[in-house]
């Protein structure tokens, strides 16, 4: 798909197939985030875990739904794949901005494959992946902290081109 094509395609989704993705889609996913820019070049502090274990993932859910105390949402809206970007200092924001900039790379790949996707930041703000057992269950390496994710999959309907504007988001340029 042309990029600009991706671009105004490109949408959140929160309502998705029970259709898993394939390997080749989940690493392609995975290239799009590896070659995201990171502060510092340090790449080293970054790692990515995808979930597609439907145990592991309703495990999430329901750490979501005890913790936030919202019994009736699924915090990650059904998709069948969870990928997690974890750091080394996530107290930095140069941390937390590489991350959006992970996500961002993989949420434009998911649309080129015709993927749903979500970013996702509640659930690791809000404790649910610091409940008991849930961090050993995702595997998540000793000294990274989960600071972004996103959920991707086949959304229910299909993704529309939605042009976009420079009105959208007030801008100046400056000669």
């Amino acid at each position: 798909m042309d990029f600009m094509k991706v671009m105004h395609t490109r949408q959140t989704t929160r309502s998705y197939q029970t259709l898993e993705l394939s390997q080749g889609q989940v690493e392609l996913i995975l290239h799009a985030g590896q070659n995201a820019p990171v502060s510092r070049g340090r790449f080293e502090d970054y790692h990515i875990t995808v979930i597609k274990n439907s145990e592991i993932l309703a495990a999430i859910t329901s750490a979501a739904k005890e913790v936030t105390g919202n019994k009736d949402k699924d915090p990650l809206y059904g998709a069948p794949a969870f990928f997690v970007i974890s750091v080394k200092e996530p107290a930095k924001p140069g941390s937390i901005a590489s991350a959006a900039a992970i996500v961002e790379n993989m949420h434009l790949q998911a649309t080129a494959e015709l993927l749903g996707s979500c970013f996702l930041m509640g659930l690791m703000a809000n404790g649910t992946l610091d409940a008991e057992g849930i961090r050993e269950k995702m595997g998540i390496p000793d000294g990274f902290t989960p600071v972004a994710g996103m959920v991707a999959g086949y959304p229910h309907g299909y993704l529309h081109d939605r042009p976009r504007t420079l009105e959208k988001i007030a801008s100046n340029i400056v000669e």
